[in-house]
């Protein structure tokens, strides 16, 4: 008790005249010239010396308020002496003399009285900046210390079994919460990230800063807190570490992106065969989507996150000759999950689209439009041993994924889209055919399916004068077609349906009324068919159709053809009336030229 009431009236004091012990100091360092070193300086160290002490006390419960007393005296330090002060962390409720508990809750009671003596203009007073980062980098070492007692010691068990948290476990949920307002008071100077630029992953260059250092301490915290882990939940520990990453995240931090998505590894891709309670990998991955929501985090920031994730998916699903997935990283693609890189998708798709639309230099994004056409590319041309599993359940993820990119997409990179849907178009057209013969895989159709329609209406929209919408409509409906002529009273499979239906959907989504004018005579004849539902979607797309506006259209560029062409007639002639004119200009002068070359002679 003598030890605890030692420390906590050392936190106290600290708490209210560090900045008058600091300015104290700085003005005899000043005095002196900076030939002694400040008497602040020994002092400061014996304060950490004897927190780091306690903090490290291995014993029963008894040791308890000790160690919590000396962890939390090291990060007092660390938030006095950081650039920002204490204050930034804000401030916190403590019971006074004006304060009573009300349903649970401090309430204040009374209007304080203020300390006249107390209330002094310590922010003005003269400070050793350097000093005061002397003495952050003590208290920043002693953290360190602090981890290195931890990794070498590793998790403690409580000797009693009331059934409560662990000693180790207590002290370190006091940690973090101190942890979390010290990051508060830091992270805009000692820990600040600086300015993110883009990147095609993310590149960690200065690994001793800080930040760096603070992340390290961290990852110990959470591996010491995995105390059961036959535990359904996290504990608190595991929560607190998540909250602060996805602070560090939300603020910009790419090293703490790095972290999220080392920790989660493959769970952000993997479904994990345990569907029930919490895992602190799956934690991480949903940590890092949440954090894309955040105002704070730069447009730079979540493409690089964004293209890290989707390098990372590569080598798990995709096949990019860059990245090859390793046989260690292989997975099945029905344990595939795109909820988390959907998300990441569609905010990192975002805010690329923004960078470029005033970016000069559009090199490095080239690159990270690339990459994900990569990714896509993945998606709506899985391999042929799993294309089955892929399309069975994951084609509505396909389909919302494909619709992201295709939406954010710059008009340049259309060329490279192009064969990428156009060849998943042909392919989901080859899987629905081919699960006609197997009755076992109606899911893979009907997913087939899906993944046309995602990529046939990409084309439609973005791309549709390109031939690949001619020929793949041609082909469909066309087929559709000819198979109830020649059958007769044979209905048309449900397959075929579905896929000409899906070609009638995306023709209605089609801006371009040349296309429209061009399949005119094949949604005539489906006018015509049994099928009611492709009846109908035939005709509103007729109805759509202004053939006035298009033979109009077409009138006018006749006759801007033929303005075009007597104008170029007219041009011509008069060219060669001036070639005519020229000729007999030039025979003139080489006649007399002759004259004067005889008159010379003679």
């Amino acid at each position: 008790a003598t030890q605890v009431l030692a420390v906590r009236g050392l936190e106290r004091v600290l708490r209210q005249y560090f900045l008058r012990l600091l300015s104290t100091a700085s003005s005899a360092s000043q005095s002196s010239g900076g030939s002694q070193q400040p008497w602040l300086i020994a002092t400061w160290k014996e304060i950490l010396a004897i927190s780091l002490d306690c903090s490290k006390l291995v014993g029963g419960r008894e040791t308890l308020d000790v160690r919590m007393a000396g962890v939390e005296l090291i990060v007092l330090c660390a938030q006095l002496s950081c650039k920002a002060g204490i204050v930034a962390a804000g401030t916190t409720a403590r019971v006074g003399t004006n304060m009573e508990v009300v349903g649970g809750a401090l309430r204040s009671v009374r209007t304080p009285t203020r300390d006249k003596k107390n209330e002094t203009s310590t922010p003005t007073l003269p400070v050793d900046d350097a000093l005061r980062h002397q003495l952050f980098e003590l208290a920043f070492a002693t953290m360190d210390g602090f981890r290195q007692h931890l990794e070498g010691n590793g998790a403690e068990s409580s000797n009693d079994n009331s059934g409560t948290d662990s000693l180790l476990t207590q002290v370190l949920t006091k940690v973090m919460g101190e942890l979390a307002k010290l990051y508060e008071c830091c992270k805009h100077d000692e820990m600040s990230p600086g300015v993110c630029v883009l990147q095609l992953d993310i590149v960690i260059e200065n690994d001793d800063g800080y930040e760096s250092r603070f992340l390290y301490l961290l990852q110990v915290i959470a591996n010491n807190a995995k105390d059961d882990s036959s535990s359904r939940y996290l504990n608190q520990v595991q929560k607190g570490v998540m909250s602060l990453l996805q602070n560090m995240a939300s603020n910009s931090s790419l090293r703490a992106f790095k972290a999220l998505t080392t920790t989660s590894g493959d769970y952000m891709f993997v479904r994990s065969n345990d569907n029930e309670g919490e895992s602190f990998e799956l934690e991480a991955a949903k940590v890092v989507a949440s954090a894309f929501d955040s105002d704070n985090l730069s447009d730079e920031a979540k493409v690089t996150v964004m293209c890290s994730v989707l390098s990372h998916y590569l080598k798990i699903y995709g096949s990019d000759k860059d990245v090859m997935p390793s046989d260690s990283a292989e997975r099945k693609t029905s344990e595939a999950r795109y909820d988390i890189v959907t998300k990441v998708i569609d905010s990192g798709c975002h805010a690329a689209a923004n960078i470029d639309a005033t970016a000069d230099d559009k090199a490095i994004l080239d690159s990270i439009w690339e990459r994900i056409v990569t990714v896509v590319t993945s998606l709506i041309l899985p391999p042929a041993a799993s294309r089955y599993d892929g399309y069975a359940h994951h084609s509505k993820s396909i389909l919302d994924i494909v619709a992201i990119v295709l939406t954010h997409l710059p008009p340049r990179k259309y060329a490279s889209a192009e064969p990428m849907l156009e060849q998943g178009a042909n392919r989901a057209v080859e899987v629905a055919f081919e699960c006609i013969e197997d009755a076992n895989k109606p899911d893979a159709a009907e997913g087939a399916v899906h993944v046309f329609l995602a990529c046939f209406m990409g084309l439609c929209q973005k791309m549709p004068t390109c031939s690949a919408v001619t020929s793949l409509t041609n082909h469909i409906l066309g087929d559709a077609i000819d198979s109830k002529d020649e059958g007769g009273s044979v209905l048309f499979s449900k397959t075929q349906q579905s896929l000409a239906i899906a070609v009638c959907e995306s023709l209605q989504t089609t801006t371009s009324q040349d296309l429209l004018v061009g399949v005119f005579p094949l949604l005539c004849r489906l006018t015509n068919v049994e099928n009611d539902g492709l009846r109908r979607v035939a005709g509103r797309i007729l109805g759509g159709v202004n053939l006035a506006q298009a033979i109009s259209r077409e009138r006018q560029r006749a006759e801007e053809a033929d303005i075009r062409a007597q104008e170029v007639e007219e041009e011509n002639s008069a060219m060669l009336e001036e070639i005519e004119y020229l000729q007999a200009e030039n025979d003139e002068l080489q006649r007399q030229l002759a004259l004067f070359t005889t008159e010379a002679d003679a």
